[in-house]
């Protein structure tokens, strides 16, 4: 039998690798396969993925990002999606000193192949102490530690993650949303993390908490809330979770239950929130999901057709406050292939910006008037976005295939306002 792996796309932005067999006088027998099952199929046909140890100081494939809530710095994972270094820690998450747009000396870590969305902790009594990536190629939630007052990624003191990979036992780990609670377990008083991740594959979502820094002490829920789960955000205003579908026309809420000793005893829905669709239209394909300030308005990048949706969170009742909505009020046609969503506060009002895949921009929308205000032209595809209100007021956003990031001004003063100004690379 001889193999050769090889790469297709799937669903526009997204890529599977093709590992294609070939049997004497059987044919040519195609293996579709994701990134948790290419390892096992070319061991099973002889080829050779381990390679060489990534570059520690350089963007490749980058996919997600977080910010440091104090702006300073800015954790970008690398997928290693061209598998051209080693397959078990191929990928890294870099450090960006956003002072000089450098990547940090020393500070990144090496993770597995296929890293997809990072989210940092949000413990009570001060700044992030951990940021979690989800790793498709291993099937895991990796927890990293952040150290110098966030300057250093570090697993266990090491640059190396595989004690630190959390084992999601679904396929395709992929988005990630993090809330932290402060619980009392044996009379001490302690932070538990708890994680929520969507898998790509599957129709299940995955709950994690994590007691303190031992990660060993972790508890797994999973929860069969809805196939295709993409990406997930937290109402500020009910606290509870929403996750976008790939393959079905809603939106999920659901809530995490945690036990008195912060052990997680479930993850339930709450809420399904239909998106109403009309032939030749499927409301399908939900991407990138965010929520205003005051938690009542969420706002979605649809595919089924390129739009934005407009999901009312806030309360049914407005005397009391009580209650949630929980329904599609308005759809907004996008350019093509919309993903990310970032809310940016501009002055007294809030603009939303929308990454367009195919088209290479941004869409500014005015959520009030519902309306398109502007486009932020790009040099390439963009893929996640992340906003710095404070420190720059920077808009940062991944373009996947040039291997960059770019920097998009934010602030209403500056000449350059809506304007990229600068590329990471």
């Amino acid at each position: 039998m001889t193999c050769a792996l090889t790469q297709d796309s799937v669903f526009e932005d997204k890529y599977v690798h093709k590992l294609v067999c070939s049997r004497p006088k059987r044919g040519l027998l195609l293996l579709l396969v994701t990134g948790l099952m290419v390892s096992a199929l070319c061991a099973g046909c002889g080829v050779d993925v381990v390679g060489d140890e990534p570059p520690l100081q350089t963007l490749y494939n980058p996919v997600g990002m977080t910010l440091h809530p104090t702006g300073k710095y800015l954790y970008v994972v690398n997928s290693n999606f061209n598998l051209d270094y080693r397959e078990d820690r191929g990928g890294t998450v870099v450090v960006i000193d956003t002072d000089t747009l450098e990547i940090v000396p020393g500070g990144t870590v090496q993770i597995g192949t296929f890293g997809g969305d990072i989210k940092l902790n949000t413990p009570s009594d001060g700044e992030p102490t951990r940021a979690y990536v989800a790793v498709r190629g291993n099937g895991s939630v990796t927890a990293i530690d952040l150290t110098e007052n966030g300057a250093k990624l570090r697993c266990k003191g090491g640059t190396l993650t595989e004690d630190c990979q959390i084992p999601t036992e679904r396929e395709d780990p992929f988005g990630v949303a993090v809330a932290s609670f402060d619980v009392n377990i044996d009379g001490a008083d302690t932070t538990v993390d708890f994680v929520a991740v969507a898998h790509l594959l599957g129709g299940d979502l995955t709950g994690l908490t994590i007691p303190g820094d031992q990660i060993e002490g972790f508890d797994r829920s999973a929860a069969s809330l809805v196939a295709g789960a993409n990406d997930i955000a937290r109402s500020p205003r009910n606290g509870q979770f929403y996750v976008t579908s790939r393959f079905e026309n809603a939106v999920v809420a659901f809530r995490p239950v945690l036990g008195p000793d912060g052990e997680l005893a479930g993850v339930f829905e709450t809420a399904t929130v239909p998106i109403s669709s009309a032939p030749p239209l499927s409301g399908l394909d939900s991407r990138g999901i965010a929520f205003n300030g005051d938690g009542t308005m969420a706002f979605v990048a649809n595919r089924g057709p390129d739009s934005l949706l407009f999901l009312d969170a806030g309360p049914t009742d407005a005397e009391t406050g009580s209650g949630t909505r929980n329904e599609i009020v308005d759809v907004l046609p996008m350019p093509s292939q919309p993903s990310e969503i970032a809310v940016v506060n501009v002055g007294e009002r809030e603009l939303i910006y929308v990454s367009s895949f195919a088209d290479e921009s941004l869409t500014i929308v005015d959520p009030q008037a519902r309306a398109i205000i502007g486009t932020i032209d790009l040099i390439a595809e963009p893929y996640d976005l992340v906003v710095d209100q404070g420190r720059h007021k920077r808009l940062y956003a991944t373009l996947f295939n040039q291997d960059a990031i770019a920097v998009i001004d934010i602030d209403e003063t500056s000449p350059s306002f809506n304007q990229m100004t600068a590329v990471i690379r």
